[in-house]
C-alpha cells in the first residue's frame, strides 16, 4: 500500500478528473482520502511507480509519497521527532555524499485558514532546524527560500532537489498534517518545446496546448493499441500526443491541406526529437476531407475515440459584444450537430468523444453552445468527467452543464470540455 500526494495543476477539476481516468484504466485499486483545488491525496492498494505514472499526465505538477502524519492535537516533540536528522536521512534523503539541496513546501487541504498561516510563517524555522540537525551528522546542507508557501516545479527540477536532496512537502488538513517528499515532477521544459518548438504553428486556427491535449486523450480512457481520430487535427497537437502517450493507431483529418502539411511536418520534428519513439512502430494516417463526409472515408465502426478541438469560431482580436458572441454560436451549431451525425457512424459502441466547445464569459454570464440535448439524439449519451461522489467537493468547478470549463479568468474566451459516450 502506498499514500501518494498529487499536487494539481491550475485547472484543478481538470486534473483531478485526468487523475480518475488513468487510475481506471490502469486499473488502479485507489481511495480519495482528501483532495482539494492544491492537491489530492490518494491511497493505492498496490506499489506503484510514481515517476512512471507522471509522464503520461499533463494536468498534474508534481507526485510524491506520505511518509510521516501528525495529528494537531500531538505534542511539538513528534513535529520535531520527524525532522530529526535520524528520520530524514531515513526516510527523505537519500544522498550518500556531497551537499544536500532541500526545501519545504506547503499545501491546504481544506485546512482553517489561521493554522495554514501559522505554519507558512513557521517554513523558515523548519529549514534552519533541518540544516542544523543534519549539521550535526557533518552533513552539509542548504535550503531554498521562497516568498509563498510552496516552491514550483520548475524550482524543485532546476534546483536539484530531486536527485542531490529532497522537497519536503507538508499538507495541512483539518485534524492533521502530513508530510510527504516529491518524488516527480511535470516535465515542463519538455512540453514548452512541443508548444513552440515544433516547427508548424497555426495561431488562426487556434492552438491546442499539449497539456490540454494529453489530458483529453487521457480522458477518453482507450487502450493504446486503439484506434484515435482527430478530425480537426490543425497542426496535429493531439496526434503527436498520442504518439507520446504509446497510442500505435492515429488517425488525423482535416479539410485544410495546410493543416494536413502542417501535421505531417510537426510528426516528423516530433520522431526526430524524441528518438525512442519508432515511427515504424506507428499506423497514423492523415486525410484531408471535410469532416461532413469523413463516414465516406472512414469504415463503419472502426474508431475506439475521437478527440478534439474543432473549428471554435473566427479569431477575435478584441472583447466581442454579446450580439457578436451569439452569432458565433449560432455559426456553429450546424457544423457541431452534423459532425457528431458523421462521429456515430465511424465510432464504435461506447466509444468516447472528448471534445472542446467555445463559450464566452460577458458581464458574469457564460454563453455556452447550447446543443448538448441535440447531440444526446444522434446516438450519443453525455459522460461525467467527474463522478457525482466527488461533487460535494466546491473546488472541483463544473459548468452548470457538468463539463469543465479551461481558460484563464481574465480572458473572455473559454474552452469548454465535454465527453459524449456512443450508445
Amino acid at each position: 500500500m502506498i499514500k501518494a500526494f498529487f499536487i494539481l495543476g491550475s485547472n484543478p477539476a481538470l486534473s483531478f478528473s485526468e487523475l480518475l481516468a488513468i487510475f481506471e484504466r490502469n486499473k488502479l485499486v485507489f481511495e480519495v482520502e482528501s483532495v482539494s483545488s492544491e492537491t489530492a491525496v490518494i491511497i493505492f492498494q498496490q506499489q506503484i511507480d510514481l515517476s512512471k505514472l507522471m509522464i503520461s499526465l499533463g494536468g498534474t505538477v508534481k507526485i510524491g509519497e506520505i511518509l510521516d502524519e501528525i495529528d494537531l492535537e500531538e505534542k511539538e516533540d513528534k513535529f520535531f521527532e520527524i525532522f530529526s536528522a535520524k528520520n530524514l536521512l531515513g526516510k527523505y534523503i537519500r544522498q550518500q555524499t556531497g551537499k544536500i539541496h532541500f526545501g519545504i513546501s506547503l499545501y491546504s487541504v481544506e485546512a482553517d485558514r489561521k493554522p495554514l498561516e501559522l505554519l507558512a510563517d513557521k517554513i523558515i524555522n523548519l529549514n534552519i532546524l533541518i540544516k542544523n540537525n543534519l549539521k550535526k551528522t557533518g552533513r552539509n546542507a542548504g535550503f531554498l527560500r521562497i516568498k509563498e508557501r510552496n516552491l514550483s516545479s520548475v524550482s524543485v527540477a532546476k534546483n536539484g532537489l530531486l536527485d542531490k536532496g529532497a522537497e519536503i512537502v507538508l499538507i495541512l488538513t483539518k485534524k492533521k498534517i502530513l508530510i510527504g517528499k516529491t518524488q516527480t515532477v511535470q516535465e515542463f521544459a519538455s512540453f514548452s518545446f512541443r508548444d513552440y518548438g515544433r516547427p508548424n504553428r497555426d495561431k488562426r486556427s487556434g492552438m491546442m496546448p499539449p497539456k490540454l491535449a494529453r489530458m483529453m486523450i487521457n480522458l477518453a480512457k482507450v487502450e493504446k493499441e486503439e484506434r484515435i481520430l482527430d478530425p480537426f487535427c490543425g497542426s496535429g497537437t493531439v496526434i503527436q500526443e498520442s504518439i507520446l502517450l504509446g497510442y500505435t493507431q492515429i488517425s488525423g483529418c482535416d479539410i485544410s491541406s495546410k493543416s494536413i502539411s502542417d501535421t505531417g511536418k510537426n510528426n516528423d520534428w516530433l520522431f526526430k526529437n524524441y528518438q525512442k519513439f519508432k515511427r515504424s512502430s506507428y499506423n497514423i494516417s492523415l486525410l484531408e476531407t471535410n469532416v461532413l463526409g469523413i463516414s465516406k472515408i472512414i469504415a463503419p465502426n472502426s474508431i475506439d475515440a475521437i478527440v478534439t478541438e474543432p473549428y471554435l469560431g473566427p479569431p477575435l482580436y478584441q472583447k466581442p459584444d454579446k450580439n457578436k458572441v451569439s452569432k458565433i454560436l449560432d455559426s456553429l451549431k450546424n457544423l457541431y450537430l452534423q459532425a457528431f451525425i458523421e462521429f456515430q457512424k465511424i465510432i464504435k459502441s461506447k466509444g468516447k468523444v472528448v471534445i472542446i466547445f467555445p463559450c464566452f464569459e460577458m458581464e458574469n454570464q457564460i454563453y455556452f453552445l447550447d446543443i448538448i440535448n441535440q447531440i444526446t439524439k444522434t446516438g450519443f449519451r453525455q459522460t461525467e468527467l467527474i463522478p457525482k461522489k466527488y461533487s460535494y467537493f466546491s473546488f472541483l468547478k463544473q459548468a452548470p452543464r457538468q463539463t469543465i470549463i479551461f481558460g484563464d479568468k481574465w480572458h473572455f474566451f473559454w474552452r469548454e470540455i465535454l465527453s459524449f459516450t456512443k450508445i
